[in-house]
């Protein structure tokens, strides 16, 4: 009996710890095409596709009209007493915000932009940081970064698309988050986000 326990034990360990090492990819496409909007969302772990979202959602969740009703809730008061307790919890946040940052590999960032702000020089401006921006990402990671700007001087216009495809393994994450919610001010956060 206790071989049994034993064995059950060690398969829901082996499972947890599997989750964990192991990566799960995300892989995000979305475009915009004047006022039409489109795209998909995949998680997916060990070739299995766990969650699949189209963008936009076509219907509203429940969720969703729960957290419309919370929005309502919100005073002076509580938005206070959230950033008092977010700037508490911020050395937690930054530590959990490091562990994601080291968690994900980028497999393919793709993004094609047509840009046109209300002037022709803002649009200039923007376009040149942008520019500026992707050039010094292909030292870094030279082969992933696809990314390219088309300026339009002549009308206000945001279109274009993007495809991104990321690992992320859950095991640092997961081990700051847990050491964040044994500090009081996190948990107090949360639960006041919650209502």
């Amino acid at each position: 009996m206790t071989t049994i326990l034993l064995a059950i034990f060690l398969t829901i360990v082996c499972i947890i710890l599997s989750f964990l090492i192991i990566p799960f990819q995300l892989s995000l496409w979305f475009s915009k095409k004047d006022k039409s909007l489109q795209g998909d969302m995949k998680i997916s772990w060990l070739g299995l596709t766990l969650i699949k979202r189209r963008i936009p959602s076509t219907k509203k969740t429940q969720k969703e009209e729960k957290k419309e009703k919370e929005k309502q809730k919100w005073d002076r008061e509580r938005i206070e007493k959230v950033l008092s307790l977010f700037n508490e919890s911020w050395p937690c946040m930054l530590q959990i915000l490091h562990s994601l940052m080291d968690s994900i590999k980028i497999q393919e960032i793709r993004l094609n932009l047509q840009l046109g702000l209300e002037s022709p020089a803002d649009t200039a401006i923007v376009t040149g940081y942008i520019w500026a921006f992707t050039a010094s990402t292909r030292y870094i990671t030279p082969s992933i970064p696809d990314i390219s700007i088309h300026p339009d001087f002549e009308k206000k216009i945001l279109d274009g698309f993007l495809n991104l495809k990321l690992k992320i393994r859950l095991y640092r994450v997961t081990k700051e988050l847990i050491r964040a919610l044994t500090k009081k001010p996190v948990r107090s956060l949360i639960s006041e986000m919650r209502g």
